[in-house]
């Protein structure tokens, strides 16, 4: 049985582990000849929602948005001057429901995320996305632990 790894999902948080997962997505995109999607999901935490007196400019999700747009683009250009085939997509919402929503619609075959390996209490109190999306996704999830390739 061949597997096809048609459509990859990428999604990124910007952090210092991401050029990882991105060259792991794009290892794979290669060998199976596959589209990627990067992707970037942003929301604003309920703690902070519940500040009372909170004020947010007017602009405010759109320069995450605009932010994010261009922190991806550099990655597309990247990929693209591989030889793949890239989308970007920035999504509010949160992160894992963002995830498993957009893998769905695309009908990714593939997500490919970094995880942090927190544990203990600190994992108890923030959780993690990468596990939540390991759970609940509808393709199989290859998960970056580290920036060593």
């Amino acid at each position: 049985m061949a597997i096809q790894v048609r459509v990859i999902l990428v999604p990124l948080d910007f952090s210092k582990h991401a050029d990882s997962i991105v060259e792991w997505a794009a290892h794979l995109a290669e060998e199976h000849q596959s589209s990627v999607v990067l992707l970037h999901a942003y929301h604003l935490p309920v703690e902070f929602q519940q500040v009372e007196g909170t004020y947010l400019p007017a602009d405010f999700w759109n320069s995450i948005k605009d932010e994010a747009k261009d922190q991806l683009a550099l990655y597309g250009d990247r990929l693209r001057r591989r030889g793949l085939q890239v989308e970007e997509l920035t999504r509010e919402g949160y992160p894992a429901t963002v995830i498993e929503e957009e893998a769905e619609r695309l009908h990714a075959d593939l997500i490919v995320i970094g995880s942090r390996g927190r544990s203990g209490l600190k994992h108890l109190l923030l959780g993690s996305i990468a596990e939540r999306v390991v759970q609940k996704s509808p393709c199989p999830v290859l998960t970056v632990k580290n920036a060593h390739l």
